[in-house]
């Protein structure tokens, strides 16, 4: 009895809209969407970090706090994991992998600029983004080879899922709605950013098998709309259908929580949770910095693009062109004003 292991479980806040792609995971992999606590300081009130529409267009897409597998998805879905998997899968993490050709090219082609270091030597700063670029891709490309061939053994499941989806979504069982793209960009530039957020309805015939269902995106009569969510009433409405039910645990009640005497059904860390937000003084601090050492990027476009390498080389997150235009336009437009 000693060596009982005993696992505390708490009760989950689920939101009332959940991205499309979060209802694929819900189905296939039983990750539970949670509602995501945030205060901006703008309410005295904690809102749904999910959909607000002053974090726009940062949270279009879920957050992640880590997105690799989970030893128990592993073992409830009965998919084979070599162990090196987590350790080459967090290494991946965030370092955007399959992206890093493109972003070689595109810092090749750029126009040389050349930076001073204090020793009064100067060097290409697109030249040494393209360099670095090439080395992580060195390193990392194989071991994204490698996770991506581990988490293949998921994608059947990812497959069926979508397609009870579909079902439910096209028989309108499941109602979803998303953001007019096009609206809300013109409505941003206006500074209308509360309106932009209106949501609209996505007719069921918009759906099709070969839609891209992790991609939070849909075209309806050729317009994009992003944002794409569904209602978690109506996923638990059909979760006869839609969910599995695992096997049967007993549940004691102790305090606030409810305790489980079977450790085979610990619940794993929430998959879903907002990163670590920007921290804008320290890119005005970067900018001014840029700006006393006379390396500012030739053009607020480029200086906006530099500023997103920055965040995402040192701070560990890759803001939006519009996020960073908008919290650092006083800043930007004041150093740019002549040009």
């Amino acid at each position: 009895m000693a060596d009982r292991k005993l696992t505390f479980l708490m009760e989950v806040e689920l939101p009332p809209y959940c991205f499309l792609s979060e209802a694929v995971e819900w189905v296939a992999f039983g990750r539970v969407p949670q509602v995501l606590h945030h205060s901006d300081g703008s309410t005295d009130e904690a809102v749904d970090y999910r959909f607000y529409w002053r974090e726009m267009p940062d949270n279009f897409r879920p957050t992640m706090e880590y997105p690799w597998f989970d030893p128990l998805e592993f073992e409830s879905l009965g998919v084979p994991v070599d162990k090196k998997y987590f350790a080459a899968a967090e290494k991946c993490a965030f370092e955007f992998v399959d992206d890093l050709p493109n972003r070689i090219a595109e810092f090749e082609s750029k126009e040389p600029a050349f930076v001073e270091n204090e020793d009064g030597s100067t060097f290409d700063f697109w030249k040494k983004m393209a360099n670095d670029s090439r080395e992580k891709l060195l390193e990392l490309g194989p071991l994204k080879e490698f996770v991506d061939a581990v988490e293949a053994g998921f994608t059947p499941h990812q497959e069926i899922a979508c397609a009870k989806l579909f079902q439910c979504l096209a028989k309108g069982e499941i109602g979803s709605e998303a953001i007019d793209y096009d609206r809300w960009d013109q409505m941003v530039e206006d500074g209308e950013y509360e309106a932009a957020a209106r949501f609209e309805a996505v007719p069921p015939e918009a759906y099709s098998l070969d839609f891209d269902w992790m991609g939070d995106e849909i075209l309806i009569a050729g317009r994009k709309f992003v944002a794409l969510r569904v209602k978690t009433a109506d996923v638990l409405k059909n979760r006869s259908f839609l969910l599995h039910t695992g096997m049967a645990v007993t549940v004691e009640r102790f305090g606030a929580f409810y305790m489980s005497g079977n450790a085979s059904r610990s619940s794993p860390q929430a998959k879903r949770g907002r990163r670590t937000a920007v921290d804008w003084s320290l890119m005005k601090s970067h900018l001014t910095q840029l700006a006393l050492s006379n390396e500012l990027p030739d053009g607020k476009e480029n200086c906006i693009y530099a500023l997103i390498v920055f965040a995402e080389k040192e701070l560990g997150r890759a803001p939006s062109r519009t996020t960073v235009q908008r919290n650092m336009a006083t800043e930007l437009d004041a150093l740019y004003a002549q040009t």
